[in-house]
């Protein structure tokens, strides 16, 4: 956020437009730029812009190890842990009361509510003790292929700069940065994107088979999301089979291609929920949203008995609470102002601050887009129309993340179209490379300034789990660390975290319940007890053998 004018960037555009336009065109700079735009065509340019995107990513981030911030992140990462240890669950912890995590069920077994996507895509990387690497690959190939998509349809020069506004924006940068659902399933909708536009001229099933792939990770990652990917693609499926002049219809080998994949996600998903639940037919989130949340569910309002359990932890409540409120408020009333709000930080996340005015120009681009462009703005707003099924607060704008390469499409393409208004003809070579080598100069500070505030971001929140973590006890003492919240704890963060394996854990970092400690240390008795008082910062010994005596 650099704090300018956001109609800065509109006159950037209009001015740099204006000079490449009137700039006399020499023979020389004419030889000159065309080999240039040609270079934009190599393959190598999407592998090179892909591991820009990767090597963004590890600089924001600052490392491949590093903890989760939020509960959403740590649920993510504990189903990781399991799945790299080929395991589905862990066992119930003693007196799980202590153990009570967001987004984690405990019983019948420790394990994630959410869909197992995120999780196996990141078990290879806590394998190797990287788990940030498969979130950098995930990265580099959405970054490939935002080039490797807009290039397709629209050409070097607009896919160059679609890369560049999308690889730019703080939330891309951000929540990209993180151990969420989002990062895979941006992935899938580039993947599916790329799949379905190389089939629509070669029919050929193998292109149609990434299409496939993607939709089925993304059926196993985000699942409503999945069914707006689904719905639009499908849509794209038909028409083009409808015009091709052989077959009139999709092959069998097309068909069986996208049952194949539908029937392995869903045996998938099938297994996970036996392993995990004991049952094919409850999901961990089934079983979670029954057990803790039963208002957090698709549809408006609540029914009475929704709220919250009274017995959850003091955070877990607050949490749970403000989610109950969201629901509550959530009517069929309430749609017009939700779908605004929603719309509004969509477009906030892309043309935000001095990029404000970028607006204008994306929709100048809509003037004859190309067909990828309004099947691209479509998905989005099939998102958009079935997430109004669901409560959040607008400013959740990270659930619509894998919209923003289209957005940041429209805005290339504007650009464009602004350097043709009133021509004869195409701009020339020159005028297009003029333009692109001034925006890819222009762009360089705020870019600079950009990384550089999303990376002190990133350091501020992971500074509050990383310095509880120097405060706890040193090896080689094996310990239990009762954590005592601040009246004014942040209830998006958490200490409380569960283990794949509580027995070799060193740790137990658990809630403080006052006289029913002694009951855990019972349970625990070669391990040293501390209290942990947020409010204090400060970690003290606990005599173990007193609390218990008292007890």
């Amino acid at each position: 956020m650099l704090g300018l004018s956001p109609w800065l960037s509109l006159l950037i555009v209009l001015v740099v437009v204006l000079l490449a336009r009137h700039i006399p065109e020499r023979r020389r700079t004419r030889r000159l730029a065309a080999p240039v735009l040609e270079a934009l065509d190599s393959a190598w340019v999407p592998v090179i812009l892909g591991g820009l995107t990767g090597v963004a990513t590890l600089a924001v981030w600052g490392s491949l190890t590093r903890t989760a911030v939020v509960h959403d992140e740590s649920a993510y990462l504990l189903q990781a842990q399991l799945f790299s240890r080929f395991r589905f669950t862990a066992p119930t912890p003693p007196l799980p009361q202590f153990f009570e995590q967001l987004y984690v069920n405990l019983r019948p077994a420790v394990f994630s509510k959410y869909p197992p996507g995120t999780s196996l895509l990141l078990a290879p990387g806590v394998m190797l003790g990287m788990p940030g690497l498969p979130v950098v690959v995930m990265n580099a190939l959405s970054g490939a292929l935002v080039f490797a998509v807009a290039r397709r349809h629209a050409g070097g020069v607009v896919a160059l700069l679609t890369w560049l506004f999308w690889i730019t924006s703080f939330p891309v940068q951000y929540f990209h940065a993180m151990y969420l659902s989002e990062v895979p399933t941006s992935l899938a909708w580039l993947a599916a994107w790329w799949g379905v536009s190389r089939w629509t001229t070669s029919r050929r099933v193998r292109d149609l088979a990434i299409a496939a792939a993607a939709l089925a990770l993304c059926g196993i990652t985000r699942p409503l999301t999945a069914v707006a990917l689904a719905i639009s693609v499908g849509v794209v499926l038909v028409v083009v089979a409808r015009r091709g002049a052989r077959p009139p219809w999709l092959t069998r080998g097309e068909i069986g291609t996208l049952a194949a994949a539908a029937l392995v996600a869903a045996a998938f998903v099938g297994v996970w929920s036996w392993r995990s639940t004991g049952s094919p037919f409850t999901t961990p989130l089934s079983l979670y949203t029954q057990r803790y949340v039963p208002f957090d569910r698709l549809g408006f309002g609540v029914r009475p008995g929704d709220a919250p359990s009274a017995t959850l932890p003091w955070d877990q409540r607050v949490t749970d609470g403000s989610f109950y409120e969201e629901h509550r408020i959530h009517t069929p009333a309430a749609l017009p102002t939700a779908v605004v709000a929603r719309a509004r930080m969509i477009g906030r996340d892309m043309w935000y601050d001095w990029r404000g005015g970028l607006a204008v120009i994306a929709l100048v681009g809509l003037v004859g887009a190309p067909l990828a462009l309004w099947v691209g703005l479509g998905s989005l707003t099939m998102q958009l129309l079935l997430y109004l099924l669901y409560a959040h607060p607008a400013r959740w704008s990270l659930y619509y993340i894998e919209g923003l390469p289209v957005l940041a499409f429209a805005t290339a393409l504007g650009i464009l179209r602004v350097l043709e208004l009133g021509a004869h003809r195409t701009s020339s070579s020159r005028a297009r490379l003029t333009v692109l080598a001034t925006m890819l100069v222009l762009i360089v500070y705020p870019a600079v300034v950009t990384l550089g505030q999303v990376r002190a971001q990133i350091a501020t929140d992971h500074a509050y789990y990383d310095t509880f973590l120097s405060a706890l006890p040193e090896e080689p003492d094996t310990a239990v660390v009762f954590v005592r919240y601040a009246p004014s704890h942040n209830d998006g963060l958490s200490l409380v975290r569960n283990v794949p394996d509580m027995s070799s854990s060193r740790v137990w970092v658990v809630y403080d319940r006052g006289a029913e400690n002694a009951q855990l240390l019972r349970l625990a008795p070669g391990r040293k007890a501390y209290l942990f008082d947020e409010g204090e910062w400060a970690l003290r010994p606990l005599d173990s053998v007193a609390v218990t005596a008292r007890k």
